[in-house]
């Protein structure tokens, strides 16, 4: 593995000592190939260490009890793959993770990656700070989904808080923002709909809309 593609790694990131100490020689490690389509890990699977894809793009997918499948998350080029479940009691993969380009995921034991931790206190951080992010990331998540709110309240302020000088574009669609506010899809299209229908935002092209009436948007419930 290049050393100059590194720091393109969540894992190695602000690690300026990369190229003068070649922190990877310090270690035994394996790059893994899977082509496109291809499943690189289902749920239950044991986690023997840590992964990062370190090219292509994965998703994570979560298979219903309807049958239907839930996407999880992307995970893009860089991004340390189920970090929270290295360590602990249950360390096996919590989604299906499947390759929507050819990918190359870096895998390191857990024994060697104890190692690296040892050798870079920078890295050990890093690996942290990833922990924290994704469990503060499924929390708020959790509470998106158990809260109270009606679907037009979620939806406003997921429209509020994306916002950019009152334009929005939306970064999923219909059916992933249902998921992700764990909603009917077709009741979160009523709910646009009649958010569109009162004139509070306008529709400006697929996936883009203007805040019209910025203190109604903020009222509903």
């Amino acid at each position: 593995m290049k050393s100059n593609n590194m720091q393109n790694i969540d894992l190695f990131k602000n690690i300026f000592e990369i190229e003068n100490f070649k922190i990877l020689d310090r270690i035994n490690y394996q790059i893994l190939s899977y082509k496109k389509n291809e499943y690189v890990a289902f749920r239950g699977d044991l986690i023997k260490g840590l992964y990062v894809n370190i090219e292509g793009n994965l998703v994570a997918e979560m298979s219903k009890e309807d049958g239907n499948i839930k996407k999880i998350e992307e995970l893009k080029n860089g991004t340390i793959i189920a970090s929270a479940f290295i360590f602990g009691k249950n360390n096996k993969f919590p989604v299906d993770l499947i390759a929507q380009t050819d990918v190359k995921i870096l895998f390191v034991k857990k024994e060697e990656l104890i190692k690296l931790l040892l050798s870079n206190p920078g890295i050990l951080v890093n690996l942290l700070d990833d922990i924290s992010n994704k469990a503060q990331f499924l929390s708020k998540n959790l509470w998106e989904s158990v809260s109270n709110k009606t679907i037009s309240e979620k939806l406003s302020k997921y429209i509020l808080k994306n916002e950019r000088e009152g334009i929005v574009v939306l970064d999923k669609t219909i059916k992933e923002l249902a998921e992700y506010f764990n909603v009917s899809r077709p009741s979160l299209s009523r709910s646009m709909k009649i958010i569109v229908d009162q004139g509070v935002i306008e529709r400006i092209e697929k996936g883009k809309y203007r805040i019209v009436d910025r203190e109604k948007l903020k009222s509903f419930k």
